[in-house]
């Protein structure tokens, strides 16, 4: 399994892992849950994905191997049914406006 980064406008978004780089693209393409996940979260107060954008699928730089990989690890740490090859990344902070957390019950 590699490594691949979906960019959005430029910007590296989310690491996952796929066997080669058609099975990434069609990763993206049949995970409506990541898709609707990118159009709602949002990084500085813009949304991750405007729906519309091309969401580009590429082989991710070592930093961004790194990333995934440390955060792979913490999952495994965590759940010992864990399978790190599911492990989805932001490598952005991410934001989710729909959170309730703060408002007043």
């Amino acid at each position: 399994m590699q490594t691949y980064v979906a960019e959005i406008d430029g910007r590296a978004v989310i690491a996952f892992r796929a066997s080669n780089d058609a099975e990434a693209q069609m990763w993206l393409y049949t995970k409506e849950a990541v898709r609707s996940d990118l159009a709602v979260l949002q990084n500085e107060g813009r949304p991750l994905w405007d729906g519309e954008t091309p969401i580009i699928v590429r082989a991710a730089t070592f930093a961004e191997k790194a990333a995934w990989t440390r955060k792979s690890v913490e999952l495994s740490e965590e759940d010992a049914d864990h399978d790190p090859d599911d492990t989805l990344v932001f490598l952005v902070p991410v934001s989710d406006p729909t959170d309730d957390e703060g408002e007043n019950d």
